[in-house]
């Protein structure tokens, strides 16, 4: 496996351990916080749209296939210009975790690994983009294309959390 294909499958793994973080600690984060929650006056109250944390893993479980196949896809057909723009978005994700913890003046799931991994993440788009070469036209539009993916889908999934918070209630009868 050359570097850049190592490179491209760290995407899935730093996911993965940003999104465990999530998925465990988003629904006690909800109800300790609970009160603090209700009075805030942030404009985007984190984690406000999630459903249980049933239905917000089934939302990582779509992420993470999308993630994984445009990282299979990438390494197969040396096409990686919508990888690095999708991990450019994910690492513009990391950021709002962090500019969201500010504003909530306390901790807001993600933010623990969000901290550590952005540097990491900052690391992989300058090594990507040694190794890719592309263009400065290509970069910007590569980030773009891939930020605006990226909001589109973590804003897709959001709105599926009830759908997905009621095909778990009918499997559950």
């Amino acid at each position: 496996m050359n570097t850049i294909n190592t490179i491209v499958w760290l995407f899935p793994v730093i996911f993965m351990l940003h999104d465990f973080e999530e998925i465990i600690f988003v629904e006690a984060w909800k109800r300790k916080y609970k009160r603090k929650i209700q009075t805030t006056k942030m404009k985007k109250i984190p984690f406000a749209d999630l459903g249980s944390t049933p239905s917000f893993s089934i939302g990582v479980l779509i992420e993470f296939f999308i993630i994984s196949a445009l990282s299979l896809s990438a390494c197969i057909f040396d096409w990686y210009f919508l990888w690095l723009g999708l991990f450019f978005g994910f690492t513009i994700h990391l950021i709002v975790h962090c500019m969201l913890a500010l504003q909530f003046k306390g901790y807001v799931p993600g933010v623990v690994t969000a901290v550590p991994f952005l540097p990491f993440c900052f690391y992989i788009l300058w090594v990507s983009n040694k190794y890719l070469s592309f263009t400065t036209a290509q970069l910007w539009i590569s980030c773009v294309v891939g930020a605006i993916l990226m909001l589109l889908m973590v804003a897709v999934l959001h709105r599926c959390m009830k759908s997905f918070e009621t095909f778990i209630k009918k499997w559950e009868v």
